[in-house]
């Protein structure tokens, strides 16, 4: 049977922190079983109770294994509560420890890596991320070692991505997928189809990518953890990018994700620069190291809005930074918007950097670039169709990208934004509501919009609900929005609606 200690120090799964954690009491008990549960929270999100409980363990423990493993986790919650100054001092602490455990040596080497990432030092991450692989290839075979080699290379995926070698992304993807089989748990299955959609996606095979992401959401709504929302949020995305306009509107809102940049870039393929460029100029100052994407989105806005010289020179400058951080996909993506602003500058400025660029993406093994936007995509196709591996990717990049320009003319007339409501889906599914009560109140909504009054004998008939199982949703849907005894239906909308993020 496995002790308490070892399993404070052991890496942990989602399903075995929901196993445990209704055994680990609140309030007093042994450091190990403190250290346990505050690990049990940190997998099911509850990241500031975690971080508290192990902050107040931190320095009490006398095994070297157990400090480490504080250390190690306190190094990951730093990464999702933006505490990176806490970083350094952990770090030290956990290599005195660590190096006698290649677990949890791996993954005080993954939490660099993604301490790296957050600050968008992408050769550095990589660099942590494989010291990590080297130091895992020394623990013995089984549970313990598939997960943690299930997380590195899920990590690697991404980084792999964001430097625009998407065939070796594309690998780490199908190995988090093997790893996450052999750890047999649901959630790690559902992360896995989202990673091999996100490396689809920046490899610009959007067809692949949103068909992953759909089957990942299906698989993580019911956690309805981060990772949904941002799952739902690139999905928006990719659909966009096919095209479909207003469903990926829709998503993008449901998800109540995204920092400016993105939401802005979102308005850029509705085709809104104005827009776009409003979010922008509103934001606040972000972290220096994002600022970045922010010139990206910038830069395009300038082209849109008529200023293709300014939008050139901005993006050049950006391609710059992006390199000197090892972020090829988006020094290409760039290096793609500048050659499109040069053709607008000067007629054939732009279509000699075309055929480069094409070769480029096909040597990386992808099939479009950074921020995709359907009219450019085919823009360079046309003028990058030369013979050879050139000419398959830019006849890929020229049909989509014609395809979509097309499907979002259409789809463009269907009402965008036609739900305040989807803005409030994520906080609504965080306090409980399943999506059929999420849906009566979309049939609220409707009604509120038609200005018109239904007994709940009639509204049960709509919702294809017998009344009393109306009744049933109705009443938990008030127990979970706490309006008590408030009467009529429209003080669930307006409860439901208060769940909205703020602009």
């Amino acid at each position: 049977m496995t002790s308490v200690r070892e399993q404070a120090i052991a890496p942990l799964s989602r399903a075995d922190a929901e196993r445990l954690l209704p055994a680990l009491s609140v309030g007093r008990g042994s450091l190990e079983r403190r250290v346990l549960r505050a690990r049990c929270l940190t997998c099911v999100e509850s990241f500031d109770v975690a971080w508290a409980e192990l902050s107040a363990c931190r320095g009490h423990a006398k095994d070297p294994l157990l400090a480490a493993r504080i250390a190690v986790d306190l190094i990951h919650l730093a990464y999702y509560l933006v505490r990176w100054n806490e970083v350094e001092p952990l770090a030290r602490e956990a290599e005195r420890q660590a190096a006698a455990d290649p677990l949890l040596l791996a993954e005080l080497r993954l939490a660099l890596a993604l301490k790296r990432t957050s600050a968008n030092e992408i050769t550095a991450a990589l660099t942590e991320a494989r010291w990590g692989e080297d130091a895992l290839a020394a623990a013995p075979r089984g549970r313990a070692k598939d997960l943690v080699s299930d997380r590195l290379q899920r990590q690697l995926a991404h980084l792999l991505a964001h430097t625009g070698d998407y065939l070796g992304s594309e690998a780490a993807a199908d190995a988090t997928s093997r790893f996450a089989v052999r750890v047999g748990a649901p959630w790690a299955s559902a992360w896995a189809t989202y990673t091999g959609g996100f490396a689809k996606w920046y490899a610009g095979k959007n067809d692949a990518a949103v068909d992953a992401f759909t089957r990942a959401e299906e698989g993580l709504r019911s956690y309805g953890t981060s990772v949904w929302r941002y799952t739902l949020l690139c999905l928006a995305r990719a659909r966009m990018e096919r095209g479909e306009i207003a469903t990926g509107d829709r998503l993008s809102r449901q998800s109540a994700a995204g920092a400016p940049e993105d939401i802005a870039h979102i308005a850029l393929l509705r085709g809104e620069a104005e827009v776009a460029e409003r979010i922008l100029s509103r934001a606040p100052k972000g972290y220096p190291a994002d600022e970045q994407f922010r010139d990206f989105v910038r830069a395009i806005v300038k082209g849109r809005r008529g200023d293709p010289r300014g939008a050139v020179r901005l993006l050049d400058e950006v391609a710059k930074e992006f390199e000197s951080r090892g972020m090829g996909h988006w020094a290409l993506g760039a290096s793609v918007h500048a050659a499109f602003n040069r053709e607008a500058v000067l007629r054939g400025g732009g279509n000699a950097r075309a055929t480069q660029l094409v070769r480029d993406i096909a040597l990386r093994g992808g099939e479009g670039f950074a921020y995709y936007l359907p009219d450019v995509a085919a823009w360079l196709g046309r003028a990058a169709a030369v013979e050879g591996e050139a000419r398959r990717v830019a006849r890929i990049l020229q049909t989509r990208g014609d395809a979509a320009v097309r499907l979002a003319k259409n789809d463009a007339a269907s009402a965008v934004a036609a739900s305040a409501l989807d803005e409030a889906t994520f906080y609504l599914r965080a306090v409980g509501l399943t999506w059929r009560e999420i849906g009566v109140l979309h049939e609220i909504e409707k009604l509120q919009l038609e200005q018109t009054r239904l007994e709940r004998t009639a509204l049960a008939e709509r919702l294809g609900l017998s009344p009393e199982t109306l009744r049933v949703h109705i009443t938990r849907i008030r127990a979970k929005l706490d309006v008590g005894d408030r009467r009529g239906d429209a003080v669930l909308l307006e409860a439901a609606l208060a769940r909205r993020p703020v602009a």
